[in-house]
């Protein structure tokens, strides 16, 4: 059996509900206007009236009319409400890894505001193939979404634009010039700058640094962050110190085994994500090193994990839920707004030190004061 489907003839059966006389296929029948109407002995009109709260009518009609409908148990259609209105009061979200605990707290922190703003959320796992995600926005706007929210940007501003047909977006950690109603964005620069300096204060001089995609906003910024931090610090930026990486496990695995096989290996990491970070942690014990004496390492990203492990991880912390709440406000803004200006929200972040990097750190207070 696999788990999350249906046998055939368990998803072929129908639920069926007595009305009167008449016996309906839930399947395939849904409660109308005109059902009510019947009910209630008015006209189509008039109870679409008495529903809306809408004309001059008697208590007793308005009564008999939502009687009926309560009776019934009368939903309206939203895609009606929509023709009448022009609004679906449904925005989509788009993210790449629904699972990533990332993407996870920013679908918590925008649904849980668009639930109290009066909107329904559509989410999208398109993964981050180009044509999935095209195919991911053509979907939502064929469902009449007022406005996206998307947290992958794998083609230019002009196919942007030209999938996205003048609909509202807000791009979440993401930026595409001339496109969408605003962005969401980490401090990337000042996080990283934060590991480094940290680092520095430590003694290091030779800071290795594990980047994301130079496509990438946060992978673009990250690494001007840790150039401009080690120009601060008059430390040099050694080429062969730079690693241009996936954001994935396997990647940071790799890079920190070339760094270290180096011929002036780095006494001290920066890695510009966790995964990147858990990836240097592995690299390290396979070279048997150990941490923090032979090899200091701090990361972006403070995960739930990151004062479990050995050693307690050093890393940049900030409130995913936020960025998600700010995200679907900021698109809800422009909705709502005739003549939305393009606005840019940076969220801020802050340094957690612990054992990874050569600070002390008590592994029990620490953990309380942050689950």
């Amino acid at each position: 059996m696999v788990r999350g489907r249906q046998s055939a003839d368990h998803a072929a059966s129908v639920i069926k509900v007595s009305w009167g006389c008449r016996i309906l296929d839930a399947r395939s029948t849904r409660i109308r206007l005109a059902d009510v109407a019947k009910l209630a002995g008015v006209s189509t009109t008039t109870a679409s009236r008495a529903l809306n709260g809408r004309g001059e009518l008697t208590e007793e009609t308005r009564t008999a009319v939502l009687d009926a409908a309560a009776q019934l148990g009368f939903r309206p259609s939203p895609f009606a409400q929509s023709l009448r209105t022009r609004r679906s009061h449904t925005v989509g979200l788009i993210v790449p890894h629904v699972a990533h605990p990332f993407y996870a707290s920013i679908l918590q922190g925008a649904q849980s505001f668009l639930r109290g703003a009066g909107y329904r959320l559509i989410l999208v796992d398109s993964g981050e193939d180009p044509q999935s995600v095209a195919d991911a926005i053509d979907t939502l706007l064929d469902h009449w979404v007022d406005g996206v929210l998307i947290s992958i940007t794998p083609f230019p501003a002009a196919r942007f634009a030209e999938l996205l047909r003048g609909t509202p977006c807000v791009f979440i950690d993401e930026t595409v010039a001339d496109v969408g109603v605003g962005s969401v964005l980490l401090e990337n620069r000042e996080g990283v700058g934060a590991l480094v300096g940290h680092l520095a204060g430590h003694g290091h001089s030779r800071i290795g640094f594990l980047g994301g995609p130079h496509d990438r906003t946060d992978g673009r910024e990250r690494l001007e962050g840790y150039r401009a931090a080690m120009a601060a610090h008059s430390l040099e930026v050694v080429p062969c110190l730079l690693a241009e990486c996936e954001w994935n496990l396997r990647s940071g695995i790799d890079h920190t085994l070339a760094l270290l096989d180096g011929e002036t290996p780095p006494t001290a990491i920066a890695a510009a994500s966790a995964e990147l970070a858990l990836g240097a942690l592995a690299a390290a014990r396979s070279r048997g090193l150990t941490l923090p004496g032979d090899l200091a390492i701090a990361s972006f990203d403070d995960t739930y994990f990151a004062p479990l492990l050995e050693p307690a991880l050093t890393a940049i912390s900030y409130d995913t839920p936020y960025m998600g709440e700010r995200s679907a406000r900021l698109l809800i803004n422009a909705i709502e707004t005739e003549d939305p200006k393009y606005e840019e929200i940076r969220v801020s972040v802050k340094l957690v030190q612990r054992r990874s990097c050569g600070c002390e750190y008590d592994f029990m207070p620490g953990l309380e004061a942050e689950v």
